[in-house]
């Protein structure tokens, strides 16, 4: 028979020898294969699994596997048996469920293996073959197969221990294969089992529901509210804190540090963090918070959850470290009014540095390098933030603002972000007076920063998994944090066995403060006991004997007391929780219940079911019916660009002053010494003009970086733009361009319209004469919420912004001058709408803030932002007959601007006409 296989006996590899056919096939071989010899057994035994799991080690001898086809346990009076069939049999029955992915397929090809199994009277278990033949071919390796690649039940129990740990199923895998050679498991079944096992573990919860549960459980501190939207309650922020982060931040509260970080979790929410140090100099997480937005209003509430975590009320941090963020700063003010708030001083020479190496340029010509001038200023500027008094302070200054009179810009820069607000919170002769104890950065957040992403798989994962990955890392922190203490109470140093000037201190403060201290006892040769010397810093910044104070201690042989050590240096241990019995009687909460009691009695069944929901939520926090975030945070910083692939990395962005460092290092790599061509002998070199060499010379200036869309607006007043920022275009481009002026956030473009449906709808009256009825229900219907849409839809045309009906309604409801601009047809001409009420400002000098530009392309708009003094177009025909009196002032304020915009205008058409004259005469063309 052509194509027929036959079967070389042998258990390990079964050979098998084909007979070529004469010609190739039309269809597939069919294959016979006979496996019957090796299943033939006379084993009896009590046990069916040890039966099956004979079998099964067979078939993975012959490299196939087994599956169970049927089985009976022997109810309703029949026959105990079983049936084993190869996991390639039967037949696959296509269901009527259309499927994901059209990528599937199936391993049944009705094999007709069976073996069946049954149990005699005396309770033995016997095999028997049914039909030991296979229609394919077997396999030359079992990798793949489901069942044969199964865990075993002690690899499952490791599986799940480790992956509760956060270990990768690639690792995982690793292990069992070391632990087991024969091991046959795939990743995918490890990252299914793994999902799985997540599944399990959430079960029917939903996501915020789960992490309750998992906060409770771990007894966290934790708080959080909401915000309704869509007719249901959805997270806003969230605040947690771990119970032995609880105890460390009530044993050392003096300094916090704070700062946000990134790519934690799907839904975009910055993560805010709250850190302090302990006694030995090791850092410790205070709290966290995922915020929705990092404005003022959410940092207060997160820091008001901060301060309830404080048993003492009269404890405060002395000290508080952020970067330069205002909302931050704001917000810690408020909380924290008897806190210093010092600014990251790492982020501001970082700042200053890269303005610096934008804005100072050493022209050709002038004998200096440029590195050379930038390691002079930075020097000086480092010399005006580590000036110890204010007299010194003011030198340092008149030295760098000398140093930096050549570039007035960069001058301006440092003095109004540094030097005039916020050198009492960077600069040493103000910074000393608080009690820092080091901290003039947020070094220590940064690096728990750090430390958290190491712990993170990736930045896409719900809050239960950005939980987890947290809680991990506090388990590990507290480890460290508590072998720090231990080295303390344990280790003396030996340089310090045989100095009367410690012996009060062994075992009795931190090893990190008598680091300290033995720094300032070297400094007692220089400075002595005078106290002028010594500046004292020690004693005021670190809560340590200064170097005065010790030349004191030395001269009298006498050693330094606890009482003249800070409390932060002096504990070495968690501060222990009140036990319960400790607890004041004000917390049995028995009024309050009581209460609650004889409300219940009268109330009505509304009130009741209310009390009884509230108190379910204190009990059973895992009932919640919070859902996750509705949409992606907004965080603060400039409109991000859309990325083409999404990244699953969780390190951070760089920032600005680390692209310019990398850009400045790009271009000195780049630049190579120009090579000087010997002029040939044979030849006369003719004397080159003077003027044209200094031309050549001189490199031309750089080009300014091209605006966006420029094209698309007037060319006369393309020196009057500073910028043009794209939208998105969805449809509401023109409501989002206003939102981006008025909110400084395009997403709130629904609340932009909003504010002008009811502009139309308080003022009718007014709106209908200056349209028509017909036009006014044109507009009004178009500010009227769409139906119900998909995310990426795009709004019907009916949706659109229009100019410049609506933007006589911007103009009234914001009281601002809304102008269009465009040099095209369709688009529109270039008009500019006033306010229909409502006085202009009495102040003059800013009206440029109050004018609102508008760029028309084609069924798109954005936004335009225009320098100071620029003109402005006509004023829309419609305005002047419908405008109330007090709001005619308007347009005189603005006639010489749109005056020069026609004189402009008219300048720019004749051109025109001219250049298209001379475009159509080919004989005499006119040169412009």
């Amino acid at each position: 028979m052509a194509g027929k296989r036959e079967l070389v006996l042998g258990i390990c590899a079964p050979g098998i020898v084909e007979v070529p056919p004469d010609k190739p096939p039309s269809r597939p071989v069919a294959y016979e294969i006979d496996t019957s010899d090796h299943f033939y057994t006379e084993m009896a035994t009590p046990d069916r699994d040890e039966l099956i799991r004979w079998a099964r080690e067979i078939a993975l001898k012959l490299k196939f596997a087994i599956v169970i086809g049927k089985s009976d346990n022997g109810s309703d009076k029949r026959k105990q048996y079983f049936r084993l069939d190869c996991e390639r049999g039967g037949r696959y029955v296509s269901r009527n469920k259309k499927l994901k992915s059209d990528q599937t397929g199936t391993r049944k090809c009705g094999c007709p293996f069976r073996l069946r199994g049954y149990c005699h009277a005396d309770k033995t278990w016997h095999l028997t073959v049914v039909n030991g033949k296979h229609n394919h071919e077997l396999d030359k390796a079992v990798e793949g197969h489901l069942i044969v690649s199964r865990l075993k039940p002690e690899e499952r129990q490791c599986m799940e221990e480790m992956s509760r740990n956060l270990v990768p199923p690639k690792n995982i895998m690793s292990t069992l294969k070391d632990r087991d050679p024969n091991n046959k498991t795939t990743a995918k079944q490890l990252y299914n089992l793994s999902h799985r096992l997540k599944l399990k573990m959430r079960a029917s919860m939903t996501e915020m529901q789960h992490l309750s549960k998992r906060l409770v459980e771990t007894g966290y501190f934790f708080k959080h509210r909401t915000v309704v939207a869509d007719g249901s309650e959805h997270v806003q922020d969230i605040f947690f804190a771990h119970p032995k982060s609880i105890s460390l931040f009530n044993s050392f509260p003096t300094v916090l540090l704070m700062d946000s970080t990134y790519k934690t979790n799907k839904y975009k929410m910055p993560l805010f963090e709250i850190v302090g140090f302990t006694s030995t100099g090791r850092s410790f997480n205070v709290g966290f918070a995922w915020l929705t937005n990092e404005r003022e209003d959410n940092f207060t509430w997160a820091l008001e959850q901060c301060v309830s975590l404080l048993r003492n009320e009269d404890v405060r941090p002395k000290v508080i470290v952020t970067d330069r963020d205002l909302a931050l700063m704001n917000a810690v003010s408020e909380v924290f009014p008897t806190s210093a708030v010092m600014v990251c001083r790492f982020h501001v020479k970082k700042n200053v540095s890269s303005k610096m190496k934008e804005i100072v340029k050493i022209k050709n010509g002038e004998n200096e390098k440029q590195t050379d001038v930038w390691d002079q200023i930075t020097d000086a500027f480092n010399d005006v933030l580590e000036s110890p008094t204010e007299k010194e302070y003011a030198d340092n200054v008149m030295v760098f603002r000398e140093l930096c009179a050549r570039w007035p810009k960069f001058l301006r820069y440092v003095e109004e972000t540094v030097l005039d607000t916020d050198k009492e919170r960077v600069v040493n002769a103000w910074v000393d007076q608080h009690m820092h104890m080091g901290n003039h950065t947020t070094n220590r957040a940064e690096s728990c920063h750090g430390v958290l992403k190491g712990y993170l798989k990736d930045g896409n994962g719900d809050l239960v998994k950005g939980w987890e990955a947290i809680n991990k890392m506090l388990i590990s922190q507290f480890t460290e944090v508590q072998g720090e203490f231990g080295r303390s109470m344990s280790v003396a140093e030996h340089r310090y066995n045989d100095d009367p000037l410690y012996a009060f201190l062994f075992y009795k403060i931190s090893r990190k403060a008598m680091d300290h201290i033995y720094d300032e006892a070297n400094r007692v040769e220089e400075c002595g006991m005078d106290s002028k010397k010594c500046g004292c810093v020690m004693r005021r910044t670190y809560g340590l004997p200064c170097a005065c104070l010790i030349a004191k201690k030395i001269k009298n042989n006498k050693p330094i007391r606890l009482d003249e050590i800070h409390p932060q240096w002096k504990k070495l241990c968690f501060e222990d929780e009140p036990a319960p019995g400790d607890v004041a009687d004000d917390y049995d909460c028995l009024a309050e219940w009581k209460a609650i009691q004889e409300r219940l009695k009268t109330a009505d069944v509304s009130v009741k079911n209310d009390i009884r929901n509230q108190l379910r939520l204190i009990a059973y926090p895992e009932t919640t019916s919070v859902k996750p975030p509705l949409q992606k945070a907004k965080t603060k910083g400039a409109r991000k660009k859309k990325s083409v692939r999404v990244t699953r990395s969780t390190s951070r962005d760089k920032s600005r002053w680390e692209h310019v460092d990398d850009h400045i290092a790009a271009t000195q790599a780049s630049q190579s010494k120009p090579t000087k061509s010997k002029p040939s002998t044979s030849q006369t070199v003719p004397e080159v003009p003077k003027e044209l060499v200094i031309s050549t010379l001189t490199p031309a200036p750089p080009a300014p970086p091209e605006i966006p869309f420029i094209n698309h607006m007037p060319k006369f007043m393309h020196p009057f733009i500073e910028d043009i920022i794209d939208v998105e275009g969805d449809g509401y481009c023109g409501y989002r361009v206003v939102a981006l002026h008025q909110k400084g956030n395009q997403q709130d473009y629904e609340l932009i319209r909003l504010n002008m449906e009811r502009e139309l709808r308080l003022h009718k009256e007014s709106y209908v004469e200056l349209f028509d009825t017909e036009r006014y229900k044109y507009v009004t219907d178009a500010l009227f919420p769409p139906p119900r849409r998909s995310k990426h839809a795009i709004a019907t045309k009916d949706k659109w912004f229009t100019f410049p009906d609506m933007g006589y309604v911007v103009a009234t409801h914001f009281q601002r001058v809304v102008v269009q601009l465009s040099n095209m047809e369709r688009c529109g001409a270039s008009r500019t709408c006033f306010p229909l009420r409502g006085k202009p400002p009495s102040d003059t000098s800013d009206l440029d803030s109050k004018i609102i530009c508008i760029g028309a392309l084609a069924d798109h708009f954005v936004l335009v932002r225009l320098k100071v003094g620029c003109p402005i177009p006509p004023t829309a025909h419609q305005w002047k007959n419908s405008c109330s009196e007090e709001a005619a002032e308007w347009e005189p304020m603005f006639l010489d601007r749109m005056q020069k915009f026609g004189e402009l205008l008219t300048i720019e058409r004749a051109g025109d006409d001219l250049v298209t004259i001379g475009k159509g005469s080919k004989d005499d063309p006119l040169e412009l």
